[in-house]
């Protein structure tokens, strides 16, 4: 493998999108619950008042019992004259029959209703009447719109409290009673409305209710609830408790409230509930802001992550790819070694015999020609082609001897410029008598350090191969140009190509497609060139041709210097 496998960065940045997503969303858990402790605090705070206010409110009631009066009374008062004009206006919507009535008793709570019409006469009644003509005849007479008999006097003196008033729709009297424990009940749930209605509320509490042990609304901040009575599994329970308890529900319009109840105790026993509701979208606007926080970091962090991940990854790459280039020119190096060490037995071997076959042939020649001319002729183009076999071997064995020698740079400052024409030059007849254009454009290039027989040598090697894979012909153009700090050279052919199978190996020592090639020039060219610290790199199309690019560094590396010393045998 060449790189970091892609499957564990995937698992590791899964991981740790998994580990932001539950952190964020404990955070969120973490920030919703301290805004509903601190909530369930402040509740605690309005519980203490209220509770204090309530029960100051009730044991007043002992005093407005003995008759000494107060507010409560006339709004009791108050309260009983406007429900007598409702019901007044019901009954002239249509005549109230004793189911209406039944009703109204248990909504406004009263033990009775009568009607009756100018005279003082019975009409209709929830109950049988208990009424004297004498307690209506002011009103019969018009000296007075209201009767009431519970005014300032003490409870133990009244069985039952009325108030008589005249309707306003048609003429007639309209009576409402109430019993002992109607009025106690009317009394304190007027008290403790008063209790709740003296504290001012902030935005965000939806209600403020209070309930006696029955479950029957005594007080609360929306007057419609009073008196009605739940049958809740949850606040039930709550009348037990003596710590506040808290829950969330939703309502029948379907807005979520955060409600924390605390049960009230009097006398040591429990008298009724305290609940304080809030609307949840309070917190809900707060919590989806935090949620955009959390958000963004969530993605600011994968960003973050997704880049870190991908440097890690490149890094990883970048660096397997170094050690796999290294692994390969260290095999390459023991190749090359056990080639140089083959190469300089077969030299020694060869070398002496070739030598002595040489200087044979060259006495042959001059010594043992056949006097007859056409013999001789013959018998000097048999023993040239032997000598010249001769020479090509061992040209192949100098070579062989180059592949184990020390390679020892001889660095000097040249110019490439000169170089590359005299390399042009070097090949113009060949090239011309091949029908090839040698085409050089080269701009004022800096001088080098180099060693100009060894790049010469390489330059010579890529040429050779430039001109003989165009066998039909064509054009090879060198181009050079310097930057910074590189020259770049290029041989660019017009020949058919090198096939993709083929680029595999093109480096590779003896592998040549040329059928009388040794496959050592490329290789060695590309061992010059890196031993200059520069960069061989080879492209090519079929059908188009062949790009061999050079780059040479314009100042001598450290790492040249090193590379130079290798020795392959």
């Amino acid at each position: 493998k060449t790189g970091f496998p892609i499957f564990y960065l995937i698992l590791l940045y899964v991981t740790i999108l998994g580990i932001l997503m539950v952190n964020g969303w404990s955070e969120i858990n973490r920030t919703k619950k301290g805004f509903y402790t601190l909530l369930q605090r402040e509740a605690m705070v309005l519980h203490q008042h209220f509770e204090k206010n309530i029960l100051e409110a009730l044991e007043s009631l002992s005093s407005i019992e003995e008759g000494k009066g107060g507010t409560l009374e006339e709004s009791i008062a108050e309260h009983l004259l406007e429900v007598a004009h409702q019901i007044d206006q019901k009954d002239q919507e249509g005549a109230l029959g004793p189911s209406d009535f039944q009703t109204l008793k248990d909504r406004f709570t009263l033990s009775s209703i009568e009607i009756y019409d100018p005279k003082g006469n019975l009409l209709r009644a929830s109950s049988p009447p208990s009424l004297t003509q004498s307690f209506l005849q002011d009103l019969i007479d018009g000296k007075r719109t209201v009767m009431i008999n519970f005014l300032g006097i003490p409870f133990e003196r009244v069985d039952r409290f009325t108030i008589a008033v005249q309707r306003k729709m048609i003429p007639g009297i309209i009576a409402l009673h109430l019993d002992k424990d109607q009025m106690r009940f009317l009394l304190r749930q007027f008290a403790i409305q008063r209790a709740i209605s003296d504290i001012a509320l902030r935005e965000g509490i939806l209600f403020i209710s209070v309930q006696d042990s029955h479950l029957r609304t005594l007080a609360h901040t929306d007057p419609s609830f009073l008196g009605k009575r739940e049958e809740d599994p949850f606040l039930k329970n709550s009348l037990q408790q003596r710590k506040p308890v808290s829950r969330i529900w939703r309502s029948p319009e379907g807005e979520e409230i955060f409600e924390v109840i605390k049960s009230l105790y009097l006398n040591d026993q429990p008298f009724g509930l305290v609940r304080i509701g809030y609307l949840s979208k309070e917190v809900s606007s707060l919590l989806q802001e935090i949620k955009k926080r959390v958000a963004l970091s969530l993605l600011i962090f994968l960003l973050f992550g997704f880049l870190v991940m991908t440097l890690i990854w490149m890094n990883q790459n970048r660096n397997l790819r170094r050690m796999k280039e290294m692994e390969n020119r260290i095999q390459l190096a023991e190749r090359i070694s056990s080639l140089g060490h083959l190469a300089a037995g077969v030299a020694h071997e060869i070398r002496n015999p070739l030598n002595a076959i040489s200087l044979g042939i060259q006495r042959l020649q001059k010594e043992f020609s056949p006097q007859e001319e056409s013999k001789k002729q013959e018998y000097l183009a048999f023993t040239s082609l032997i000598s010249k076999e001769i020479r090509r071997v061992n040209e192949i064995i100098e070579q062989f001897l180059n592949l184990s020698r020390p390679f020892q740079l001889n660095r000097k400052e040249i110019s490439l410029n000169s170089l590359l024409e005299n390399l042009v030059n070097l090949f113009k007849e060949e090239a011309s008598s091949r029908q090839i254009h040698l085409q050089l454009e080269v701009t004022e290039l800096p001088p080098l350090p180099i060693d100009e027989e060894k790049l010469t040598q390489a330059l010579i090697n890529i040429m050779k191969n430039g001109i003989e894979a165009m066998e039909n012909g064509g054009t090879l153009k060198i181009t050079a140009r310097s930057f910074r700090d590189r020259v770049e050279v290029v041989f660019t052919d017009s020949g058919p190509g090198i096939a993709p199978h083929q680029m595999e190996r093109i480096f590779d020592y003896y592998y040549t497609t040329k059928e009388k090639g040794v496959g050592l020039g490329l290789p060695i060219a590309h061992r010059i060139i890196e031993a200059h610290g520069g960069q061989l790199k080879v492209e090519s199309q079929l059908g188009v041709g062949t790009r061999v690019t050079i780059t040479l560094p314009t100042i001598q590396k450290e790492e040249s210097k090193t590379m130079k010393e290798i020795s392959l045998g």
